[in-house]
């Protein structure tokens, strides 16, 4: 699907989009893409459902490359996913459920469309928030340190959520404000078929406005907007760019320390962008009516930011495993040890307990000796390694 231009435009693209320094064209983008990929009968695969897809596959990979790099293993890092994942799928989901002006009318008595998530999408901060709270009580379970999982999945999450705006912009169901007055007539056959991108000179609309034609888009056609979910990348793309050289730096000065500053930059970023988003209205909050729900969220989520910054350093540590030093792990129970966890999970009060090696990290500091469950990958809630800093006093974090 190659761009367009109008009847009577430029010959080149960028031409068309910037004309000359002194008189650059002005125009629109015109946008026909069905946001429904493939019909396979009565299934239909959706733009939107295929890049959280990619979203979550692209993020995973570059999470596992961090977590190696931090002396973590992969087993580990699977058994927690899934279940993240799920929680912050459906956190992402309620989220948005529960924003929604008809919530009664649509979504409480007619409850399928809770989970029918083309049919608007979801709210990120919902998925944050849930992903965030299953990770971080769950980890010690798999033997991942609270912290150091929350640092992960801020990572995970700042990669992933660029990939899943694509979704919007061809879903249609995140739009900036109206730029045109009314419909617009754009000219000739251009994007009468979809798929299709154009671009459209025109001195009177903003240059780098969409306008929808495709009559499945959630967008009303015909009208130009401002591009938000563009825009969303664009400061995704730099609070990725702030992250990126710190996502080693920051947990060996504290754990955790990481996800409160991905936490506050993505709340400030929502902030600002609410302001050209033209399809959320303004609420009545605090005998106020200047902001946007989410913006409302990202002000509170900024101001726990900074207790959560004072707490986390004084309850974490400094990171001290790499990949030349990993975390102490015994990947397979021998049979004797297998046969007493399994004796001890049917009756319900846990099992022998095994024992984690002595470890010293490459600074010299010795973690201790520490009585813990053996790590069983086949039992989802037996995980038994634990990243324990310090002495034996962590001995019980699950």
């Amino acid at each position: 699907m190659a761009p367009q231009l109008a009847p009577g435009a430029s010959h080149t693209f960028l031409g068309s989009v910037f004309g000359s320094v002194l008189d650059p064209v002005l125009g629109y983008f015109v946008l026909n893409i069905d946001p429904i990929l493939v019909r396979i009968g009565a299934l239909a695969i959706h733009w939107y459902g295929l890049m959280y897809v990619v979203a979550i596959a692209v993020a995973l990979w570059v999470m596992l490359r961090y977590t190696r790099r931090l002396g973590l293993h992969d087993d580990q890092i699977w058994s927690a996913f899934i279940w993240t994942a799920i929680a912050g799928l459906i956190g992402g989901r309620l989220y948005y459920v529960i924003q929604q002006p008809d919530l009664v009318q649509k979504y409480l008595l007619d409850p399928i469309n809770i989970i029918a998530v083309w049919n608007g999408g979801m709210a990120f901060f919902g998925a944050i928030f849930a992903g965030s709270a299953t990770l971080f009580f769950l980890a010690p379970h798999y033997g991942i340190d609270r912290y150091i999982a929350i640092d992960g999945g801020a990572l995970f999450a700042a990669v992933g959520q660029i990939f899943g705006r694509v979704g919007n912009i061809i879903n249609g169901d995140i739009l900036g404000s109206a730029v045109s007055n009314g419909v617009v007539s754009i000219p000739g056959q251009v994007c009468a078929h979809a798929p299709c991108l154009a671009y459209v000179p025109d001195a009177h609309i903003l240059p780098w406005s969409v306008v929808y034609l495709n009559p499945n888009s959630f967008a009303a056609t015909g009208i130009a907007y401002q591009p938000a979910p563009v825009y969303e990348i664009l400061l995704n793309l730099v609070i990725l760019g702030i992250l990126l050289p710190l996502r080693f730096y920051l947990p060996r000065l504290k754990a955790g320390i990481f996800f409160v500053l991905y936490l506050a930059l993505y709340a400030l970023s929502q902030f600002v962008v609410f302001f050209a988003r033209g399809t959320e209205p303004i609420v009545s909050f605090l005998g106020t009516q200047v902001l946007k729900q989410a913006q409302w969220t990202a002000v509170i989520v900024l101001l726990v930011c900074v207790p959560l910054y004072f707490l986390i350093m004084r309850v974490s540590r400094p990171w001290p495993y790499s990949a030349e030093h990993p975390v102490p792990w015994t990947p397979a129970a021998t049979p004797d040890r297998a046969a007493r966890d399994g004796a001890g999970g049917a009756g319900g009060s846990g099992g022998e307990r095994g024992r984690v090696p002595e470890a010293v990290d490459s600074g010299g500091l010795a973690l201790g000796e520490v009585a813990l469950p053996t790590w069983q990958p086949t039992r989802i809630a037996g995980g038994g390694l634990r990243n324990v800093f310090g002495s034996a006093a962590r001995d019980r974090l699950v």
